[in-house]
């Protein structure tokens, strides 16, 4: 799919696979929210076919996925800041963009900030799910 929008696009690769990945966080982490709940169609679904353990193995790949796609945001935001801090010109995005003469190199510590709190955020979202009481791992 990436290769079709590559192929009819004039825009680089990169921001495709950023924009779509904003969405997949946006889309994965409301399913998610509603899934916890209880009462969504596909919990029902689920349950239905393969029971609760299907659905407890369901919520942890679909939480598993949500981490992983943060995670990586927040990894990528990291190399940015890095690369701020270093004076480099910054890969904001997949667009290398350079670093404007004004903007202190410290300022790149903000995003490692930033970014750190992202992959926290995303290993929080694990002991969230194992907080839940069908979700228990022991």
């Amino acid at each position: 799919m990436i290769a079709i929008l590559q192929r009819n696009s004039r825009l680089p690769l990169a921001p495709i696979v950023w924009v779509l990945g904003l969405i997949a966080v946006a889309v994965i982490g409301g399913s998610l929210a509603m899934d916890l709940s209880g009462q969504s169609s596909a919990d029902g679904y689920v349950i239905g076919r393969w029971s609760m353990d299907g659905l407890r193995l369901y919520l942890w790949l679909e939480g598993g996925l949500l981490t992983a796609i943060v995670a990586t945001l927040g990894a990528h935001i990291i190399s940015v800041g890095f690369d701020v801090a270093r004076g480099c010109p910054a890969n904001l995005f997949g667009i290398p963009r350079p670093v404007h003469p004004r903007v202190p190199r410290q300022a790149g510590y903000i995003f490692v900030v930033l970014g750190s709190a992202l992959v926290a955020l995303s290993l929080t979202t694990l002991v969230l799910l194992n907080s839940c009481r069908y979700m228990r791992l022991v």
